[in-house]
């Protein structure tokens, strides 16, 4: 386990160069109209989405994962400072620290599979900076720990329904 800095740290915000990128986030949330098929998404459990990057590959690295149902623009910034830093050549792995997402803690890179393929979660600490997992942790930050599958409700209607036959 390593601990990161996120270049361009200021007391007020990150600073990171606004380059293109060239990976894409997909972001399935509830609300959100699917741009193959035209209907509203609206499977996920309460406070959860599945974020998540394409295109890490081409740097030899895991991509990211983001599961809290934080608004568009809070997200593709998580994901896309993690992409850039890959970009510029840090190598991240399960168990690591990034410091500088937030000013006031870091996330933790948590190891989850998310549609057959290895990605790094991002976990974010509740206000209290307690992890998922931690004593006293809020609990809607606790679906952070959940597997990518059980995020979704037809994923756990059909695993209790198996469960109870």
């Amino acid at each position: 386990m390593s601990s990161y800095k996120v270049p361009g740290i200021s007391e007020q915000k990150i600073i990171y160069p606004n380059l293109p990128v060239d990976w894409i986030v997909h972001l399935v949330k509830n609300g959100n109209v699917c741009e193959e098929c035209g209907e509203i998404e609206m499977g996920l459990l309460p406070n959860a989405c599945n974020a998540h990057t394409h295109g890490m590959e081409r740097y030899n690295h895991l991509n990211f994962q983001l599961v809290l149902n934080y608004p568009k623009e809070e997200i593709m910034r998580i994901l896309n400072t993690l992409g850039c830093m890959v970009r510029d050549g840090f190598r991240f792995e399960d168990g690591d620290l990034i410091e500088g997402i937030y000013l006031d803690c870091p996330v933790k890179l948590k190891r989850f599979n998310e549609t057959d393929r290895s990605v790094l979660r991002v976990i974010v600490p509740d206000k209290y900076n307690r992890f998922p997992g931690e004593n006293g942790c809020m609990v809607e930050y606790l679906i952070q720990l959940l597997e990518t599958d059980d995020l979704y409700l037809e994923h756990l209607r059909k695993t209790t329904e198996g469960g109870l036959n």
